[in-house]
């Protein structure tokens, strides 16, 4: 038995029939200082909200209480399928027609169909305007690392496909920006000094835990149940370095969302183009909540990548600006 279910599908069964009104009935721009995104993988709304183990026991604890407590979109969906997609759709606005997770070009052993995107990215656009940002990929060695997977043997926690900062010609032959492309450790270190400054810290800040603790899995964490534990454990980890460092002021929101279902639902609404990843959860978390905010706005990462740019006085690109900035539903 699914914990939570019941609370959830009769919004989502209704929304799909109707398309029921998000609580804030219209999205209005608010002026975001910092920003966080932490991009788990390849579970759908269903498997991270409320989901418990054959044995009644519940999988994704943290999750679920900080969706019940927090912003909560019940309609939101990957772009498309596999991973390395969604990911540019994130930063760049576009897939650019990638619709399989082949290396970066700027690896030192690509490969056939390797990718290299000359266009402009979500960091263009945060260094123009003198906005500070960073990325963290746990366990990746080192900074500005182009390989295409560490460690090199053996079982694969670092993806390339899970860091599209090394796919854009701009990121990955400028030293001072791939140095911006940091390790992550597995008790969020890194990112807790990081953090320990408020007029330091980066403004933006990108979050990819690795195949062991975002529910992706790879050869030695397979199991799926241990794998949604960890990555509930995992995520709380850094949920709780974020939150409780002076950089996460009443003007700086988080944002957790779910690369794509990887075919785990069945679920779409209105014949819309935005449900080709599947149906995934979207949290967002600020210090100003004093109740939960629940929208049913259909939305996708081109919907978080507008929402993004609009906090910081951005124009959307590329098809981010097809879409509304809706993420601001869920910001009270």
């Amino acid at each position: 038995m699914k914990r939570y279910f019941a609370v959830y599908a009769a919004l989502v069964l209704a929304c799909v029939a109707t398309l029921v009104p998000a609580t804030k009935a219209t999205a209005t721009t608010t002026s975001l200082n910092r920003i966080f995104v932490v991009y788990m993988e390849n579970q759908g709304f269903d498997d991270v909200i409320g989901h418990d183990d054959a044995n009644g026991n519940p999988d994704t604890p943290y999750i679920t209480s900080i969706a019940l407590k927090y912003g909560l979109d019940t309609l939101y969906f990957g772009v498309t399928h596999p991973s390395l997609p969604n990911y540019l759709a994130l930063i760049g606005g576009y897939t650019n027609n990638i619709s399989d997770d082949n290396n970066s070009c700027y690896a030192p052993s690509p490969g056939p169909g390797c990718h290299s995107i000359p266009y402009i990215n979500l960091v263009d656009q945060l260094e123009s305007k003198h906005i500070s940002w960073a990325a963290y990929e746990q366990s990746m060695p080192t900074p500005g690392y182009l390989g295409s997977r560490y460690p090199t043997s053996g079982p694969v926690l670092y993806a390339q496909k899970h860091n599209p900062f090394v796919y854009y010609t701009d990121i990955a032959t400028n030293p001072s920006r791939r140095d911006k492309v940091l390790p992550l450790d597995n008790n969020a270190t890194q990112l807790h000094a990081a953090l320990a400054n408020a007029a330091t810290a980066p403004r933006f800040v990108f979050i990819a835990p690795d195949q062991c603790h975002d529910m992706h899995g790879t050869t030695t964490c397979t199991n799926y149940d241990a794998l949604l534990r960890e990555g509930d454990i995992y995520l709380h980890t850094l949920v709780q370095t974020i939150t409780s460092s002076p950089s996460f002021t009443s003007n700086s929101a988080l944002f957790i969302v779910w690369d794509e279902n990887d075919y785990s639902s069945n679920l779409g609404c209105c014949s819309s183009p935005q449900v080709g990843g599947g149906h995934i959860a979207a949290i967002v978390i600020t210090p100003r909540y004093t109740h939960p905010i629940q929208s049913a706005a259909l939305a996708n990462h081109y919907n978080l990548l507008h929402t993004i740019e609009s906090a910081y006085g951005l124009a959307p690109l590329n098809k981010a600006g097809t879409v509304p900035a809706s993420l601001f539903e869920l910001l009270p």
